[in-house]
């Protein structure tokens, strides 16, 4: 029974453990679906390549990008799939509170889940997982507490967002947060902006901190797929397709895009460009807003694809000739879309200047980093790579072979497991090779 619902949760007996299997407690705010099984991939392959016993702190509602995608404000657990033996999602009893109203994509809200801690002591994990936030959330507060009390290891997986400026609010609760993440027994982070943010932030020992990029899976986005079906459903065969990825939020900078494409078009560039935008935008003001923007440009070369299905992603990827963020300075830094537009080996344009530590691009070597917000330099980009076949090449080369080597979900997974293992004193052998089969997709 993998997926254990509210009501028999608490008549459920968690089996015993094999003394030289480690039980691993994941806990995130919202075990999101929306985007696909991002959020359980890293436990279905612990599983799976590790026979490791997963117990996720799940929730019964779901997250507010969820419960808009699906209709729903349950956890949509239809679109769960299969999860390997010994995988075990909690659905506790949850509420959503909302502490500051506005863009989701900023987050504002945190879910409060009571049972963390007694489901925790009831299951005894050899190590909690924990995915705090800039600041922390109760759910990080009952982690904490649990895994003092249980004397058990507490790792932190960390995004590394770009820290914002620190608000009155945040500055009131830092010494408690310095408490708490100080006894943390391990940080694994994304890039180098989550580093420094931990030592500057909190003190944080940085040896006790490892950079490890967000995981992909180097399979299933990949440049060299059939994309043709895409490319015939968007009209952009025998055009040179400049592409932004993810919702079309005011904060990621889609309208900047926008206009780049204006100042291509008064270039006389716009005859053989496609500017193509997949993703849609939960937010419906926002929405607007940047219909709005469209139409007031009257751009022909537009074109819209709407939110897309997870699993259309990669073909949309592999449509594209060059992929454009034009600002990531503002949550997060290290986004999924760019992690999925790197293992596709496209060509990246980057809004990042100046927080060039969030993202694993060094400019001219494997992307190109420009002002955030800034449409002449988009525009720029866009001119000089649509120009440069061979600096397209070298970027996409670059940037594919770090995916795959840096990236891929089976390298990482290799990276958390030896970290868990060592934390726990478990010495487990295991064959890697022979079991990277087994993993559950």
């Amino acid at each position: 029974m993998p997926v254990l619902m509210v009501e028999n949760l608490k008549t459920f007996v968690p089996p015993l453990t094999d003394s030289n299997r480690l039980r691993i407690a994941l806990s995130h705010e919202f075990v999101e679906l929306y985007r696909g099984d991002k959020d359980l991939r890293i436990g279905k392959m612990l599983c799976g390549k590790f026979n490791c016993e997963i117990v996720h702190l799940g929730t019964d509602i779901a997250s507010p990008a969820d419960s808009r995608v699906f209709g729903t404000a349950a956890y949509p657990i239809d679109h769960v799939g299969a999860l390997p033996p010994g995988y075990y999602l909690l659905l506790m009893k949850s509420r959503l509170v909302f502490h500051r109203r506005g863009n989701i994509s900023l987050g504002g809200f945190f879910r409060w889940t009571p049972g963390i801690m007694a489901e925790l002591a009831r299951w005894k994990p050899d190590l909690i997982f924990e995915n705090p936030y800039l600041t922390l959330t109760p759910r990080s507060y009952m982690t904490y507490i649990a895994s003092r009390k249980l004397n058990i290891p507490l790792v932190y997986l960390d995004a590394g967002d770009i820290m914002p400026r620190l608000t009155f609010k945040h500055k009131i609760v830092l010494p408690v947060e310095k408490r708490v993440v100080k006894k943390i027994s391990a940080i694994i982070t994304y890039n180098n902006e989550g580093k420094k943010r931990f030592v500057s932030k909190y003190g944080f020992p940085e040896d006790k901190i490892y950079v490890i990029p967000k995981p992909i899976d180097t399979t299933r986005f990949n440049p060299d797929l059939d994309c043709r079906d895409f490319k015939r459903k968007y009209d952009l065969e025998n055009k040179f397709v400049v592409a932004y990825f993810g919702r079309l939020c005011n904060n990621k900078g889609a309208r900047h895009l926008l206009y780049a494409a204006d100042i291509l078009r008064q270039k006389g560039m716009a005859k053989d460009i496609v500017f193509l935008f997949v993703g849609g935008n939960i937010e419906a003001d926002q929405a607007a807003e940047f219909k709005d923007h469209l139409n007031s440009l009257n751009l022909e070369n537009v074109r819209l694809t709407g939110m897309v299905a997870n699993c259309d992603m990669p073909t949309a990827y592999a449509s594209a000739d060059v992929a454009v963020f034009p600002d990531v300075t503002n949550l997060p830094g290290f986004s999924t879309v760019l992690a999925e537009s790197m293992a596709a080996g496209l060509p990246i344009v980057i809004g990042i200047k100046g927080w060039e530590d969030a993202v694993p691009i060094t400019d001219g070597i494997n992307g190109l980093i420009i002002e955030h917000a800034n449409p002449g330099q988009i525009a720029d980009a866009i001119e000089l790579l649509k120009n440069d076949y061979q600096l397209r090449r070298k970027l996409a080369a670059n940037v594919l072979q770090f995916a795959r080597q840096e990236m891929d979900y089976n390298r990482v997974i290799d990276k958390y497991f030896d970290i868990f293992r060592a934390l726990t004193g478990k010495m487990i052998e295991i064959k890697k090779d022979e079991l990277i089969g087994s993993t559950v997709a």
